[in-house]
């Protein structure tokens, strides 16, 4: 294993894990958490994920699927794929990415006014950023596909 090579040749404890576990140690540690033995963090990028630590300890769950609340299926019927092979995960809608992929499919039928609307219809490059900045400025079609990932 690539943990105990490292820890052996720098001669310090070393772990390895995935990036929402890592981060909620940090919380934990330094941040929000302010040492506290029991935190829930949550990451929000081009998945949805996270990392629980209770009574001190990292939870991983089985397969190290602990906080890993992406998959969850929020979406039973209709969703879109997931990388993990299932269908309708909150991750297909509520991640960066599964805001855009929303976002174009209600452009297919949405006939109102809309800069968000337009930029897909034209081929932009439009992010989850641009969705949530143009609802906030009263685009409502932004608004709609703010409405749909925020159930």
């Amino acid at each position: 294993e690539v943990g105990s090579v490292i820890e052996s040749e720098l001669g310090i404890p070393f772990a390895i894990d995935n990036d929402a576990n890592v981060a909620a140690l940090g919380e934990r540690w330094v941040g929000a958490g302010d040492n506290n033995p029991d935190v829930v963090f949550m990451t929000l990028g081009t998945g949805v994920g996270g990392g629980i630590i209770a009574d001190g300890n990292l939870i991983h769950g089985v397969a190290g699927a602990g906080g890993e609340i992406g998959h969850m299926i929020v979406e039973p019927m209709n969703g879109f794929a997931c990388t993990c092979g299932s269908y309708g995960c909150l991750e297909t809608v509520a991640s960066a990415t599964g805001v855009v992929k929303v976002a174009r499919l209600l452009a297919e039928s949405y006939e109102g006014s809309s800069a968000i609307k337009a930029a897909i219809d034209n081929g932009e490059e439009v992010t989850s950023k641009d969705i949530f900045v143009a609802a906030e400025a009263g685009d409502t079609f932004a608004d709609s596909v703010v409405e749909k990932v925020a159930f």
